[in-house]
């Protein structure tokens, strides 16, 4: 949601009346993942399956791929 939220409106007034998704939590380390999602420091709908258990690269409907134990949920 926020990747897609910080994408650029060529229209200003559609543009204004967006919300942008501003992601909190801190930026894993590189060297020292932490276990499980390594975005889940940085998720406001990680649980603590997230931080213990990798999530699956599945395909969704639309042809995507992802890899999160709850994106039918959260998306």
């Amino acid at each position: 949601r926020a990747l897609l939220s910080a994408v650029p409106v060529a229209d200003p007034e559609r543009s204004k009346a967006l919300r942008r998704e501003i992601l909190q939590g801190d930026v894993p380390s590189p060297i020292n993942p932490p276990k499980g999602c390594v975005f889940c420091t940085r998720c406001k709908y990680a649980t603590e399956r997230c931080r213990q258990e990798v999530p699956e690269l599945v395909t969704a409907e639309s042809g995507h791929q992802v890899a999160c134990h709850y994106w039918d949920k959260t998306l």
